[in-house]
């Protein structure tokens, strides 16, 4: 048995339900706390030391222009294609428009248009955008999205000691978002699966068992060690998907386990143990998981 390190962070909060726009939100705070509001067609992604509430159906544009509590924030409409956003000093929040390869530093206030394949990413420092060519040019280059591409371009900051660091990402491609709630017994276990399985085969089919396979397991962690199989006790699914990725976030009613604090086996002892086996083989099956504080929710993301 050995130490293996699982991801933590509160997955939910890179649930939106705005039509064409991932949202990722680094699992390392470096010190700054986004907020998200979003309906099909608008996104407000904000900082603010107040707590933040809104009425139904008001406008998320006039609580862009009209909350002075905001320290930063970003409203994005995909309907008109615009991001308009008041930003201070820090994060360095940067628009990267993929057709021109242009770098544009997002500051004070203002508003741009977007298109397929931009995004925005927010760094935790300030550096020369001239002084660092290579870097976008590999980000444009890259065919990753979301937490993946948030884990990759870690890796390339930290290969090229570059000492700034990813705060959130989004991405502008093709995403629609669901939740709906599964019963804990293994027929409707099945039947989600199957219904989760004929939406990616529209976009991939070559990453389908894997998808298959991790997303069984997490499912029956969810009703057996979460819900206990007491059918009343249902397992919350939210998930989002489109022709670059799929990201699914599965919550059961259970009280967790501790995730600060878990040995399971790896490597070739891994096929002998059942004990955390499970957790072993949905990491390197899936491109990346996380898993909340508590334990009793899990985020997966493919990318396809």
């Amino acid at each position: 048995m050995k130490r293996f390190s699982i991801q933590i962070k509160p997955v939910e909060e890179d649930f939106i339900t705005t039509k064409d726009v991932w949202l990722s939100i680094s699992e390392a705070r470096r010190g700054f706390n986004f907020k998200s509001f979003s309906n099909e067609s608008e996104l407000l992604l904000f900082s603010s030391k107040d707590e933040i509430t809104i009425e139904n159906n008001k406008s998320l544009f006039d609580i862009f222009q009209k909350n002075n509590n905001f320290e930063n924030a970003i409203y994005i409409n995909t309907v008109k294609k615009e991001i308009f956003y008041s930003v201070n000093k820090l994060p360095f929040i940067l628009f990267l428009e993929k057709k021109s390869k242009k770098v544009i530093n997002l500051i004070k206030e203002g508003n741009i248009s977007f298109s397929d394949g931009d995004l925005l990413i927010a760094f935790d420092s300030n550096f020369e955008i001239n002084n660092n060519e290579n870097m976008f040019k590999y980000i444009f280059e890259s065919n990753s999205i979301a937490n993946l591409f948030l884990k990759e371009l870690l890796d390339y900051l930290v290969d090229n000691s570059i000492s700034a660091r990813a705060v959130f990402l989004i991405n502008f491609t093709e995403h629609t978002a669901f939740k709906f709630k599964m019963k804990s017994n293994l027929k409707t276990l099945t039947l989600t699966i199957d219904m989760l399985k004929n939406k990616i085969v529209k976009y991939n089919t070559e990453k389908l068992w894997q998808f298959e396979t991790v997303l069984h397991e997490a499912l029956m962690n969810a009703i057996t060690h979460g819900n206990e199989l007491e059918n009343k006790k249902e397992v919350d699914i939210f998930y989002e998907i489109g022709r670059k990725g799929i990201r699914i976030i599965i919550k059961d009613m259970g009280k967790g386990f501790d995730v600060n604090n878990l040995s399971v086996p790896i490597g070739e002892e891994a096929l002998d143990v059942i004990s955390g086996r499970g957790i072993y083989l949905m990491s390197k099956l899936s491109d990346i998981i996380f898993y909340s504080p508590q334990g009793n929710e899990i985020l997966i993301f493919f990318n396809f």
